[in-house]
């Protein structure tokens, strides 16, 4: 026998061997992650997702979930591991946001997020779990409401940019029923971003309270009134933290004065879509 045929019968019995014994490569894996304590997982999790080893920080606050965690920290990690996954980074977004060519505070410009997280599903996930946080500290909140933003541009460009160039302008076909069959109709989007209760467990209401509490604490006393309740939030900002904000509830502004039109008058009704991100 040949030293390839000799090697091809030792894999062949070291494979039976394995299946009859019951063997798994990976059990010593799962033994190690159980034989750790929830500090311990959490540690490594966060490790893991600080250096964007997405698969790592998954596979540890997954094994918390599956030992009943439901504390802060593990709904902080899968949440932002989830967001993460599908492309969201906090810190692209805001570069994103506040450079570049201004206006800065008006709705259009959330539009440049899009080509940051392109999984909106992920980012909702990411949204969801987070919303799940009892006591969220400035970062939690800052993250969460930047998450919702960038899955609100996503939803609308994958239910009305139907040219497919990342824009909502005069060459998109708009009617009161534009891809319904792969999003939700318009009642529910504007439930689910407007008046809610979101799927996601935050609306752009929410997502405006959330940038309000996490920009807070640094520049020149500034207040808010959130854009569908009216709510007052008072802090301190800098100039483009408080473009940011306005600019999220710009957005919210444009989309609610797209609703009044919808199954009344398609011209107003398309207009208002298109003038959500200002293209032409």
């Amino acid at each position: 026998m040949n030293r390839l045929s000799t090697s091809l019968v030792t894999l062949v019995l070291t494979a039976l061997m394995l299946g009859l014994t019951g063997c798994n490569l990976f059990d010593g894996l799962d033994s190690a992650l159980a034989a750790r304590t929830n500090q311990e997982l959490i540690t490594e999790g966060n490790l893991a997702l600080e250096s964007g080893d997405f698969a790592a920080a998954e596979e540890h606050f997954d094994k918390l979930l599956s030992k009943g965690s439901q504390d802060d920290s593990t709904m902080r990690g899968k949440g932002e591991t989830t967001a993460g996954k599908a492309g969201f980074s906090l810190l692209k977004v805001l570069d994103a946001l506040q450079n570049g060519a201004g206006p800065y505070d008006t709705g259009p410009v959330c539009f440049r997020t899009v080509q940051i997280g392109t999984k909106r599903s992920g980012i909702e996930q990411g949204v969801t779990w987070m919303s799940r946080i009892a006591v969220p500290n400035r970062a939690d909140r800052l993250s969460r409401g930047l998450m919702k933003l960038c899955a609100t541009v996503n939803l609308l460009l994958e239910k009305y940019d139907t040219n497919g160039n990342h824009r909502l302008d005069q060459y998109d076909e708009i009617d009161f029923n534009t891809n319904d069959k792969n999003t939700s109709a318009w009642p529910q989007v504007y439930q689910d971003l407007i008046t809610g209760p979101s799927p996601t467990g935050e609306t752009l209401e929410q997502a405006f309270a959330d940038l309000a509490y996490g920009f807070d604490g640094r520049g020149a006393s500034w207040s808010f009134i959130t854009p569908i309740i009216g709510q007052t939030y008072s802090g301190t900002f800098t100039d483009i933290n408080r473009d940011t904000i306005l600019a999220l509830g710009n957005l919210a502004d444009r989309i609610a004065a797209a609703n009044p039109y919808f199954d009344r008058n398609l011209a107003s009704f398309s207009a208002a879509i298109r003038l959500i991100d200002g293209a032409e």
